[in-house]
């Protein structure tokens, strides 16, 4: 019998070149780069990569095309033995990438990014059978038709879903009632609120019907809603250099703390420290830390948690 997984994200992959300057430029501006890394990203594959680098057995399905991107895609997360047996690989597909400036002063980055040649990462792409298997579903909302297969899927064989919500895109409406928790960015939180603070956005996002919402704030930590109630979890203060993917780390590490079958508060508070943790390097996933690592953190910052 097949090993059950723990998490299967389904979504998108890409591959980053991160450059960081001492500012981000003005106009017809020449700056010389200080540090320069090519690195696997993209928010579910990024967040899988969290969930096994915290000890979870975990899959990404996703869509590459069949060039040196694409390659190296691959084999990255293989080496961090995250499955991807579900993979497709299209024949002559220009793969996803990212230029990413990180700015020495802040760690705060600004991307440009790109879909490549590939096409539509459809429904029937989704091997719905395999993401049946899973404890837990993690989507995104790159590629809402796929996403969408994938939780129906989970949700008939009661595998709960949880959504990084990044922007509001078309399709992602249709997509939130699908899901049992729903991560938003800051972003999405302003657009579905219609420009209004995070608090008006998780009222607006619990209409949905999810177990619980929760927004994620920069380095101020996260707010979320819940049957239980409101509750705003702080972030941690770090050494930051970047904060490219701290928001896709958040939710693998939500992940594992559903997994684990902790409140949403401390699910937060463990995801918010996973987050700043993998703020301290450059990259997506260069700095996530391990399960030790973050338990020994959490033990230091807040002691009475009895983590």
């Amino acid at each position: 019998m097949a090993r059950r997984l723990d998490v299967v994200g389904v979504g998108y992959t890409a591959l980053d070149y991160l450059a960081v300057v001492p500012h981000f430029p003005e106009e017809n501006l020449k700056l010389e780069i200080e540090e320069f890394l090519i690195q696997g990203g993209g928010p579910a594959a990024t967040a899988v990569v969290t969930a096994r680098r915290l000890g979870l057995h975990a899959a990404f399905i996703g869509r590459i095309g069949d060039d040196d991107f694409g390659e190296r895609m691959l084999s990255e997360l293989e080496e961090e033995r995250v499955d991807v047996s579900r993979v497709l690989v299209e024949r002559g597909g220009r793969s996803q990438y990212a230029f990413i400036m990180v700015d020495r002063s802040s760690a705060a980055r600004t991307i440009l990014w790109t879909r490549g040649s590939l096409e539509p990462f459809a429904a029937e792409d989704v091997d719905c059978g395999f993401v049946s298997r899973a404890r837990a579903l993690l989507i995104d909302s790159l590629e809402p038709a796929a996403a969408a297969a994938a939780a129906r899927a989970a949700r008939d064989a009661g595998v709960p879903v949880v959504i990084d919500a990044g922007t509001l895109r078309d399709g992602v409406r249709e997509l939130l009632p699908l899901c049992d928790y729903i991560v938003a960015s800051e972003l999405f939180a302003g657009q579905i609120s219609d420009g209004g603070d995070h608090v008006a956005a998780l009222e607006r996002i619990m209409d949905y019907g999810p177990r619980a919402a929760v927004v994620t704030l920069g380095e101020r930590g996260c707010a979320a809603l819940a049957d239980e109630g409101f509750v705003e979890v702080p972030g941690f203060d770090v050494d930051a250099v970047d904060t490219t993917g701290a928001g896709d780390v958040f939710h693998g590490a939500f992940v594992f703390g559903l997994l684990e079958g902790w409140d949403v508060e401390r699910i937060c508070l463990f995801s918010n420290a996973v987050a700043a943790l993998k703020c301290r390097r450059l990259g997506g996933r260069a700095g996530i830390p391990d399960i030790e690592e973050t338990l020994d953190f959490l033990r230091e910052e807040v002691p009475d948690l009895g983590f």
